[in-house]
């Protein structure tokens, strides 16, 4: 009995965590594809979740379409007033994504927003 008064407030966890995983990575779609970027591949990895593959484009595209992963998830914390344990989970996932480290949407922003400075600096 004490194995499943914690089983299923970890499974609820956990599937709202993936629920936010899915909807973080639909916010890179939707924003790539109102870009006109093409998507070339969507997967899963143990190591590193979902992720998806898709066409370079100008800093400007490539900082909207990593900023839209953890907008999603933030726009679905206001929506989710009714469903803490949802919003605590977009919350953290948009958290850690926005840390800046490799890899991660954050690190991408940061990538991104240096290019587009550099670009307007007169001389280069």
């Amino acid at each position: 009995m004490s194995v499943v008064r914690w089983l299923f407030p970890f499974a609820q966890g956990l599937g709202l965590g993936v629920l936010a995983m899915l909807l973080h990575e639909c916010g890179h779609l939707v924003a790539a594809l109102l870009l006109g970027l093409r998507i070339k591949n969507v997967g899963m990895k143990w190591n590193k979740g979902l992720y998806t593959v898709r066409q370079h484009g100008t800093p400007l595209q490539n900082l909207l379409v990593s900023a839209a992963g953890p907008l999603a998830n933030v726009l679905l914390i206001a929506l989710a007033v009714k469903i803490p344990l949802f919003a605590l989970a977009n919350f953290c996932y948009a958290l850690a994504n926005m840390l800046p480290i490799e890899g991660s949407d954050g690190f991408r922003i940061a990538m991104c927003w240096q290019q587009l400075r550099s670009q307007q600096v007169p001389g280069k």
